[in-house]
């Protein structure tokens, strides 16, 4: 498994952000003080080198050397947080690294745990960097033993507390989703693959709700109505990247998405109760009155 450097990177980071250029004896001697090195151990020149390079490759950030004092800085500073997976790695990383260095904060700070995160996301994330086959046991629970596969890693997603990785597998047409939480085992390959050349994960996800793409199903208007106390929640966080306001009253809100409208989508909605309405399309407005009328007898005692 590949040695998780994350802490000392966004470390690395965040001393050259607040403290601004520092020579590498610096860098080392406040390394030995910080609580992130939990093993005490020096900051040798090649480790240094290595992260530079590693930093470059996973957030887009350079560290560079000021050849007139031998210090470092970080050249593009102006750009960092410029993209959806630097912004959303500096964030969650950043927490971690304060709250490992605030050990008073940490009983003051809940947040969500996310268990695929813990094992095998440095994995994945380096052999997509390096462009490497991954050798996975994955044990999905649709079946009842493991399988041992070979994956070219394409991309991940984050949904609900659970990372997704997107691979290629076989003689298959398109990626595959594995659930991180599902993998047993997980090796970095020997053999190299390349992304093909025409293959976009944000043009792959247009229009898709959940984690899941369904060949069978396009995306489509869907129009909701949403009562007034939910919708403030919609509107400060939107249920889905196409959101748009067609109708507002005092009372409710109406909202237009174009999504394919698939099974976490329609859990979603229900999980509302009474505050969302499917107005449209009329398919997936029958499909939640009929889940609504079998939860409706379920819970009046009535045989199903």
């Amino acid at each position: 498994m590949a040695k998780n450097y994350f802490k000392s990177y966004i470390w690395l980071i965040e001393t050259l952000q607040s403290r601004g250029h520092l020579t590498l004896r610096e860098l080392q001697s406040l390394w030995l003080r910080s609580s992130v090195n939990d093993e005490q151990k020096e900051l040798a020149p090649r480790t240094f080198s290595n992260h530079i390079k590693s930093i470059e490759d996973i957030f887009g950030i350079e560290i560079a050397c000021d050849r007139r004092d031998n210090t470092y800085y970080i050249r593009n500073e102006d750009e960092i947080g410029g993209s959806d997976i630097r912004n959303w790695m500096l964030s969650a990383l950043s927490l971690n690294s304060l709250l490992n260095e605030s050990a008073g904060l940490k009983d003051r700070i809940i947040f969500e745990n996310v268990p695929s995160s813990q094992k095998y996301l440095s994995t994945v994330i380096q052999a997509i960097r390096d462009g490497k086959v991954i050798n996975v046991t994955y044990h999905s629970f649709r079946k009842q033993s493991p399988e041992t596969l070979v994956l070219e890693p394409y991309f991940l997603r984050e949904y609900k507390r659970r990372w997704y990785l997107y691979a290629h597998k076989d003689n298959d047409e398109g990626p595959h989703m594995f659930a991180l939480d599902r993998v047993q085992d997980m090796e970095i390959g020997k053999s190299d693959f390349s992304l093909p050349e025409k293959f976009n994960a944000r043009e792959y996800f247009t229009g898709i709700y959940g984690p899941r793409v369904y060949p069978d199903m396009k995306a489509e208007t869907v129009v909701l109505k949403v009562s007034d106390m939910q919708a403030k929640y919609f509107k400060s966080l939107p249920l889905h990247c196409s959101q748009e306001i067609i109708e507002e009253t005092p009372e409710y809100t109406v909202f237009k998405y174009f999504l394919t409208p698939d099974y976490d989508f329609r859990q979603d909605v229900l999980s509302f109760g009474t505050s969302v309405e499917v107005l449209e399309p009329e398919r997936v407005r029958k499909e939640i009155g009929e889940t609504v009328n079998v939860l409706n007898r379920r819970y009046n005692g009535q045989e199903i």
